[in-house]
């Protein structure tokens, strides 16, 4: 990414998100939201400094510097991480980062989106409070506050019933269970929280979980359970709080970190990480593996003809296809410009160039419209496969790249197997 697209990147970030770049934490750009996070008035304040360091909480600095010097090297994927931050006046911040490797001035650098979680924490902290202001809890407590046994219903606020969309606390109080309430991929998890806290093996259990409102809509709550005596016996008291904005954000923050912002389909970063996994997998077990690369055929006269507004709609068309034209488990990712990646994991060569003959051919029908013209385009396929001249990923890629480079030579639209010619695609008359 160049230094020029990544200021026109934040005019997409919304205000209240920061961002810097950086190269081993000597500051080479950040915005003004980021500079104000710290008590500065303008980005170029954070420049000036010498170092980002000060800014990280002393006993964080150590981390960070691990984590930067292993993501720059390739041996950590960038991600999204948790950190304590310091402003200029000593007070300490709670900040969610997500990071990226990136080109600046010709060489790489890395830039850090990052969030203040600060009232979150402050909230959570609140969360953990000991066990003589309950009672100031539940009267009037924004937090949820709910006592059950096994899951039935013994006790609570009005706060944790409007989180769950019930008018009051006596409508919730008449359900028979509030498992329903809970998103099934929790419920074997809530069953082994609910056994260790009755049996006496846990003093509290602190977890994030997804719950069904009473309308059907989805709740993300942050919970902090416990055993507590209830007329005579053990019972478990739940106190939540709502944290569904922070889980939206921390998913939106995810996706902008694994998915490409044009076509949304995984970028580079993301589908050579998926790549080596299901690799190393097949490998392992013994299992198929294929993957193909793909390229636009003659794809700069589109942009030179209709404009590269346009090759971008004919980039979403494609990536619209493809996501349609694969199984479940099938990967689809941009691998740069115009070149995609399909991963296939428990798949054969045959099946997965048949399936890659599909897509390839079906390309050829597809029209993006522009004005009174319709563009067609096509493309060129390399497949190759786990086998056992193959035994790392680079050799698997430079096999599906020299299978690629052939179905070019033999001119183009068509599909072409590692090793083997196989011309599936009609060529694609314009």
């Amino acid at each position: 990414m160049s230094q020029n697209a990544v200021v026109n990147e934040q005019l997409l970030i919304e205000s209240h998100y920061g961002v810097v770049v950086h190269r081993g934490f000597k500051p080479l750009y950040a915005d003004d939201n980021y500079a104000r996070y710290f008590g500065y008035q303008s980005g170029q304040d954070i420049v000036a400094l010498s170092s980002l360091l000060p800014l990280i909480a002393p006993t964080e600095q150590s981390n960070a510097l691990l984590a930067y010097e292993q993501v720059m090297a390739g041996k950590l994927q960038p991600g999204v991480r948790t950190y304590k931050n310091i402003d200029n006046q000593g007070h300490e911040l709670i900040v969610l980062t997500v990071d990226h490797v990136i080109e600046w001035q010709g060489e790489k650098a890395m830039q850090v989106t990052i969030v203040d979680l600060s009232p979150q924490a402050e909230t959570q902290r609140q969360l953990q409070a000991s066990e003589e202001r309950y009672r100031a809890l539940v009267d009037g407590s924004i937090q949820g506050i709910f006592v059950h046994k096994n899951f039935r219903p013994l006790f609570c606020n009005k706060a944790y019933a409007q989180m769950l969309g019930f008018a009051d606390e006596q409508a919730l109080m008449e359900q028979h269970s509030i498992l329903p309430m809970i998103a099934s991929d929790h419920h074997l998890q809530a069953h082994k929280d609910n056994y260790q806290l009755l049996a006496g093996n846990k003093d509290f259990i602190k977890t994030e979980a997804q719950s069904i409102r009473f309308d059907g809509s989805p709740v993300w709550m942050s919970l902090l359970s416990r055993p507590i005596q209830w007329d005579g016996e053990t019972v478990v008291q739940v106190t939540a709080m709502d944290i569904t904005e922070q889980q939206l954000l921390r998913q939106r923050l995810e996706h902008r970190a694994n998915y490409d912002g044009l076509t949304n389909v995984l970028n580079r970063r993301a589908a050579m990480e998926l790549l080596g996994k299901h690799f190393a997998h097949a490998q392992l077990h013994g299992n198929p593996f294929c993957c193909v690369l793909i390229d636009f055929d003659n794809f700069k006269s589109i942009n030179d003809r209709y404009g590269h507004h346009m090759g971008d709609e004919v980039l979403r068309e494609f990536a619209t296809h493809c996501k349609t034209s694969i199984r479940k488990n099938d990967v689809i990712g941009r691998w740069g410009g115009e070149e995609f990646v399909l991963i296939f994991p428990d798949t054969d060569l045959q099946h997965a160039a048949t399936i890659a003959e599909r897509i390839c051919d079906g390309i050829t029908r597809l029209r993006v419209s522009a004005g009174s013209i319709d563009i067609g385009f096509s493309v060129s396929m390399g497949v190759s496969s786990l086998s056992d001249e193959t035994s790392t990923v680079e050799q698997l890629l430079s096999n599906a790249d020299n299978a690629l480079y052939q179905a070019k030579h033999q001119g183009k639209s068509r599909v072409v197997i590692a090793g083997e010619d196989i011309d599936v695609c009609a060529q694609f008359l314009r």
